[in-house]
């Protein structure tokens, strides 16, 4: 476990539910959340049979951030990827905490990491069927200076892999886990680079640190599956940092194949440390990302936000069951 005692904290959901805003990322690769949502309304207003909905497609980051900023739903149902995500989080995180919608995700994009971090199945009528009868729990998210992120932040090698990956849904065919390993394996083989970090944690410590990976995660994977930080859950008050030192091409290649399934932290390449808050510098202009969108700057003020969000997640999710474990232990 990366540390503190974590709650169960879940509230009921549907009769505190009465208005529905479903936001269909139109975008979504390849134009998948269109596409899909005109499949899955059926199986949306069966399992939604009792509630009032309204559907939007936004046209830009900004007009998704907007509607999340002033709708008077409870619930905020995002048909779309991680980013789709990302920029409905920033409006609901302006508003005060007692005025902020649920959220929820119906999974049609090509990574869906915050979607596995609510414990929701890969397949979208399942998801909406799990998320009729789940729970509604409080998560935290990750700051990084003014942007919030929900699943990840990352520099270095992993970053310019995301942003690479980002490119490449354009146009490949391949989607996921998938589509981020042959990216990450071409990047390792061309670009492998470590960089200098000068790392200041809450307690005043720093460190001057040469990183291949430097990633500050909320939940436990980025690019389509890969278990970064395995022990990390979202409900904890916690971001897991996951650190990893200069090492050659082909131990990349292995590394990065354990990583796949989470069973890298045991080579001694690699470090992890929870953490609430700290501050990371660069020393040039490295490639950075908050779920999967690219950033810029050469200092990050990054800090973890407790409960700051109401999610919907599957019964049978580990943000669920793990807490409650951590509880009575």
């Amino acid at each position: 476990m990366s540390g503190g005692v974590r709650e169960k904290r879940t509230k009921p959901l549907m009769h505190t539910i009465n208005k529905i805003l479903v936001v269909v990322n139109p975008a979504s690769s390849d134009n998948a959340g269109e596409r899909a949502w005109s499949e899955l309304e059926p199986a949306f207003k069966s399992a939604f049979s009792t509630k009032n909905y309204s559907v939007a497609m936004p046209s830009s980051k900004e007009q998704s951030t907007e509607l999340a900023a002033t709708t008077d739903a409870d619930l905020i149902i995002s048909v779309s990827g991680d980013g789709a995500i990302h920029n409905i989080a920033q409006g609901i995180m302006l508003r005060e905490k007692a005025d902020r919608p649920a959220l929820a995700v119906i999974p049609v994009g090509s990574g869906n990491d915050f979607a596995m971090s609510l414990g929701l199945p890969k397949d979208p009528r399942q998801a909406i069927e799990a998320i009729s009868k789940g729970d509604r729990v409080s998560i935290d998210v990750g700051q990084c200076n003014d942007i919030i992120y929900m699943e990840t932040l990352s520099f270095g090698i992993d970053a310019a892999i995301a942003n690479q990956t980002m490119e490449a849904r354009k146009t490949s065919k391949s989607r996921g886990l998938m589509l981020y390993a042959g990216v990450a394996i071409s990047a390792i083989v061309r670009e492998l680079k470590k960089h200098r970090y000068l790392i200041t944690f809450e307690d005043g410590q720093v460190q001057d640190m040469e990183l291949l990976i430097c990633a500050v995660q909320n939940g436990p994977t980025y690019g389509g599956g890969f278990r970064v930080s395995p022990d990390a859950l979202i409900n904890d008050g916690l971001l897991n940092m996951c650190m990893a030192t200069n090492t050659g091409k082909i131990h990349a290649l292995y590394a990065l194949a354990l990583m796949s399934k989470g069973k890298h932290e045991g080579l001694k390449i690699f470090s992890k440390k929870p953490v609430r808050k700290l501050t990371i510098e660069t020393f040039e202009n490295i490639p950075a990302q908050c779920d999967g969108e690219e950033i810029f700057g050469r200092r990050f003020e990054v800090k973890v936000i407790p409960n700051a969000i109401d999610v919907i997640v599957s019964k049978d999710a580990a943000i669920v069951t793990d807490s409650q474990k951590c509880g009575e232990s």
